[in-house]
């Protein structure tokens, strides 16, 4: 299993596990969370929100409604060594950097420079 890809659908089934442990815990005595009844109202309606905020988020990842929006850390991260005039941090990041591609365009970026 892709954990990128079923990263948001254990964010929505976190979010439906707390609430259910959350209304349960408002309903049954336990000894860790002390409710009484003004309280106890109160977390029972907070979990009912978190159940149905996991289970509309399930919904929307499911029909494709919710996608990524922006740049990633990388294209951003490219962008900017791309835009960058200071050879010594442009060698650093062709040398250590961890992305592969962000390496890349840290080398192309030294070279337009004339400096490798």
């Amino acid at each position: 299993m892709n954990i990128k890809k079923a990263f948001p659908y254990l964010v929505a089934c976190y979010l439906i596990v707390v609430g259910l442990f959350f209304i349960i815990a408002s309903w049954i005595d336990t000894p860790f969370l002390d409710t009484q009844p003004p309280g106890s109202y109160l977390l029972s309606a907070v979990s009912i929100i978190f159940i149905g905020v996991g289970a509309c988020y399930i919904y929307l990842l499911y029909k494709g409604k919710i996608t990524k929006a922006g740049k990633s850390i990388a294209e951003v991260r490219q962008e900017a060594v791309e835009k960058m005039k200071d050879p010594g941090l442009l060698a650093k990041i062709a040398l250590e950097d961890s992305n592969p591609e962000t390496r890349k365009a840290a080398k192309e970026r030294l070279e337009d420079l004339k400096i490798l």
